[in-house]
């Protein structure tokens, strides 16, 4: 669907374990998705794997669009200018995180005025705009990671968790699949109850049953064995083979706790905690939740409650203003989930954590945080003093 040449074009990219491109017109018509299967964290892969995942992305996503890459790069001629291009990458909390990704994206010379038309900002962030038109509500991820974000009406957010794998992923598929490991040797050693997660465990991995010897031989193997490339690269590889063997047995715990598994509902059970806390010491550092019931009370006793993009609740609360004491319909805060643990069909780990926000409405599952990126970008007005870095 190749468009005129007065067309405006924006990029929104999700970049965290995959790399996912969507490329649109002004009016938010969806015109290509690129998807490179490859992670493109610069923080994790490096610049130059981090550039080339992104620039894969971006050129499929183009193709997909109708244009025809490889003519274009053999009459040495360029992408169609983009407008402004949002990155929502994993682990783009400073000002350098910032700066470095902009480079990446200004160096393929795709926007007229660099690095000024180009966002990079968290992945988190992108959730949450995926998930809420308003810019303000929770953000809670549960799969490669496990973090929450706020967003508060006046522009302040915060993050809680997801400090990696080693320091504090307390809601990520990897840590409930190393607990899951952890309850099954505790249980051979008789420091914890029999659960079904022995027999389901080793089935995944192809072990022998009821060998806990050969499964921690298993799991120290898969933290140590080399992977792909040299030097950083090969210890990069190792540690997501890691991550990734123990994210499998995400899945297991959820079907477990269906069945009345205790071992896995109590893993699920600590993990919602977890991010809940999370979610709450969010909430906390930006004033969301008063801030929110400002802007609510303020709608409702002035205006009449205005729903808009909040999240809806079907009970009701009463509020007391110029307009008079009268009850209206309670609204709730916007909350995003994603994440291949938390959106499972199973739905075990959400319902326990959705539990724990009674200040949430519905939880919007978001399937492509790319989308938050594109919403961003499009809203996205440049300050003319902006320079390149």
């Amino acid at each position: 669907m190749v468009k005129g040449a007065d067309t405006q074009y924006y990029l929104g990219i999700e970049a965290t374990g995959r790399t996912v491109a969507l490329l649109s017109d002004a009016e938010g018509n969806l015109l290509g998705r690129g998807l490179a299967p490859q992670p493109s964290i610069y923080s994790v892969v490096g610049l130059e794997r981090c550039s080339q995942a992104l620039w894969t992305a971006i050129v499929a996503a183009f193709e997909v669009a109708g244009f025809n890459t490889r003519d274009l790069a053999l009459a040495d001629a360029v992408l169609p200018e983009v407008t402004v291009i949002c990155v929502a990458m994993s682990g783009v909390e400073r000002p350098k995180d910032e700066a470095a990704v902009k480079r990446i994206i200004a160096n393929f010379n795709l926007t007229r005025r660099g690095q000024p038309n180009i966002i990079a900002t968290s992945d988190a962030r992108g959730v949450l705009l995926a998930g809420s038109a308003s810019g303000f509500g929770i953000a809670v991820l549960g799969g490669e990671s496990g973090l929450a974000y706020a967003q508060a009406p006046d522009g302040r957010s915060a993050r809680a968790g997801g400090w990696s794998y080693l320091l504090g992923d307390e809601g990520s598929a990897q840590y409930i699949g190393l607990k899951a490991v952890r309850g099954v040797l505790q249980a051979a050693d008789g420091r914890g109850p029999e659960t079904t997660l022995t027999d389901l465990i080793a089935q995944e991995w192809k072990l022998p049953p009821n060998r806990p010897d050969v499964l921690a031989e298993y799991v120290y193997k898969l933290a140590t064995a080399p992977g792909t490339g040299g030097n950083k690269a090969q210890v990069e590889d190792t540690i997501e083979n890691y991550k990734r063997a123990l994210a499998t047995l995400a899945p297991l715990v959820e079907r477990s706790a269906a069945k009345g598994d205790r071992v896995a509902q109590q893993i699920l059970e600590l993990v919602a905690e977890n991010l809940a806390q999370a979610v709450r010491a969010a909430m906390t550092r930006t004033e969301l939740w008063e801030q929110f019931q400002a802007l609510y009370s303020h709608d409702a006793t002035t205006r009449g409650v205005t729903t808009g993009n909040l999240g809806r609740r079907s009970s009701s609360y009463e509020l007391s203003g110029k307009a008079g004491h009268r009850v209206v319909e309670s609204i709730a805060l916007p909350l995003a989930l994603y994440g291949g643990v938390i959106n499972s069909s199973a739905g075990e780990l959400r319902r326990r954590l959705c539990q724990r926000l009674p200040q949430c409405g519905e939880p919007i599952l978001v399937t492509e945080p790319a989308q938050g990126a594109l919403n961003l970008a499009r809203q996205y007005q440049p300050k003319a003093e902006e320079e390149i870095n």
